[in-house]
């Protein structure tokens, strides 16, 4: 059984893994969007990674029998000036 105060970090965690697999989502989306199909494929590979750290967290939870308590994810940008603005969002953000 997990304590309350560490339930509740988990599923802040959960969110913030899944705000970031949103993030590098949209910033697939901007380049599969200009035609810049490499990287939108790696933007995507990063996304499902993100998305992949929320499930073992989701994962752990349960199987600890706590609630998975999943939230509003905050809007992410949707676009970005150049290709190096998309890089350096997505270093400043790791």
């Amino acid at each position: 059984m997990l304590s309350k105060k560490v339930e509740d970090a988990l599923n802040a965690q959960i969110n913030a893994e899944l705000w970031s697999s949103y993030l590098y989502l949209s910033m697939s989306a901007h380049f599969a969007a200009d035609g810049k199909a490499g990287f939108a494929n790696w933007f995507r590979v990063q996304a499902s990674e993100e998305k992949g750290h929320a499930m073992k967290l989701f994962d752990y939870i349960v199987s600890r029998s706590g609630k998975v308590d999943l939230q509003p994810i905050t809007e992410v940008p949707k676009s970005w000036n150049s290709p190096l603005a998309v890089f350096e969002a997505s270093l400043k953000h790791e």
